[in-house]
């Protein structure tokens, strides 16, 4: 009998994001006991296509009911992420969570003593952590020195004040939150823990006041701005964040990159779109100048440019790309339980909270005009009592 898996969705409320109700799946040494969702429809078609031996209106009686040994939180709404990881702990079910993880790091750090007390995992579904692509190529080649001494990691975001169907306009900072997460965790898996952070968020250009704070989605509560400028220093290595509005809009034509990072070294640039794109999934700048090695173009375009060398690129469709990371996740999950050796380094413990640390001391940094060290103990969102 493998390890019982229980899943929790909210179809209309954060709904199962990027494919987690089928992250455990399919997978060897998992059981899909049951799903729960308070939505009729959507707990009838999500209990149809994972194959969940029951479904519940109520994930606190499904928790109650059948003690799973893995709890599995797929929503995207962040607001009841705290409740949803405090009651699985409770249960002694070990959690596999969707980002955004939680709108403090007072949440957090709760949701980690609580899982520390019973005992449980809390591991986050950050997709790079299983993707050979970037666990098995890039990594290994920016500390095995393929690109030189990295110097400078560029981390791009979508358009700040993106336009959204069901939440009007997404502004930078609310992305900090929400999804660059993802290139933070691969920042610090890489480099290790931040310094420090300076930080600008700006509204169509000017510096972002209060009276641009506007309610966020997801439940994140405020945010502000539709740009946002953000350097983190590592002990060896600075790295940037920037979105702007319109900003990346030239990636269908070949001039730019959205979304993604770049790791520029003394001898080359490694460049990651992500965290699952359609196209390439990795590539290198070899930067070969007759005069020797150079910076070359800060960020070339990759479509149409010789110069770029495509080292891997996993040819399925996208939202395959996130649903083979998770599988590759719950595996090693799975051999963790065990007392096997996982082949992946999962999010899990401290280094969930440093997503997080980041983006809050962004905020921080920007209301205060000065730079904020690491580690943030700000327990609450700074926009709260901005005035």
């Amino acid at each position: 009998m493998g390890k019982r898996v229980a899943i929790i969705g909210h179809t209309g409320n954060g709904d199962y994001g990027h494919g987690l109700d089928q992250a455990f799946v399919g997978v060897e040494g998992a059981e899909i006991a049951a799903l729960a969702d308070p939505d009729a429809e959507g707990r009838r078609q999500y209990a149809e296509s994972t194959g969940a031996r029951a479904a519940y209106a109520d994930y606190r009686e499904m928790l109650a009911a059948e003690q799973p040994d893995i709890a599995v939180i797929a929503t995207h709404e962040m607001s009841g992420h705290l409740d949803m990881v405090l009651a699985a702990a409770a249960a002694g079910a070990h959690v596999y969570v969707e980002k955004p993880l939680a709108t403090t790091l007072g949440e957090v750090d709760r949701m980690l003593d609580a899982c520390d007390r019973a005992g449980v995992l809390l591991v986050m579904a950050h997709p790079w952590r299983g993707r050979p692509q970037i666990q098995q190529h890039a990594i290994p080649m920016i500390r095995g020195g393929r690109i030189g001494e990295p110097r400078w990691v560029r981390l791009y975001g979508h358009p700040a004040g993106l336009p959204t169907s069901n939440y009007g306009v997404f502004s930078g900072d609310a992305w900090m939150i929400d999804l660059y997460p993802h290139l933070f965790d691969f920042a610090c898996q890489v480099f290790g823990a931040p310094l420090w952070c300076q930080s600008l968020i700006t509204t169509d250009g000017r510096p972002a006041t209060p009276s641009d704070l506007v309610e966020g989605p997801f439940g994140m509560g405020p945010t502000a701005g539709n740009g946002i400028a953000a350097q983190f220093q590592f002990e060896n290595c600075t790295v940037e964040f920037v979105s702007y509005w319109a900003s990346g809009t030239g990636w269908q034509h070949g001039e730019s990159l959205p979304y993604g990072a770049e790791v520029h070294g003394t001898a080359g640039t490694l460049c990651l779109p992500g965290p699952t794109i359609e196209g390439p999934d990795l590539y290198l700048h070899p930067f070969t100048h007759s005069r020797g090695p150079t910076w070359g173009n800060p960020h070339p375009a990759l479509r149409g440019a010789p110069e770029w060398q495509v080292l891997a690129h996993e040819q399925v469709d996208p939202r395959r790309k996130w649903v083979n990371a998770h599988h590759r996740m719950a595996h090693s999950l799975l051999d963790l339980l065990d007392g096997r050796p996982p082949e992946y380094e999962l999010c899990m413990g401290k280094a969930v909270r440093v997503p997080v640390e980041m983006a809050i001391a962004a905020r921080m940094a920007h209301i205060r005009g000065a730079r904020v060290a690491f580690p943030v103990t700000e327990p609450g969102n700074p926009f709260e009592t901005w005035r």
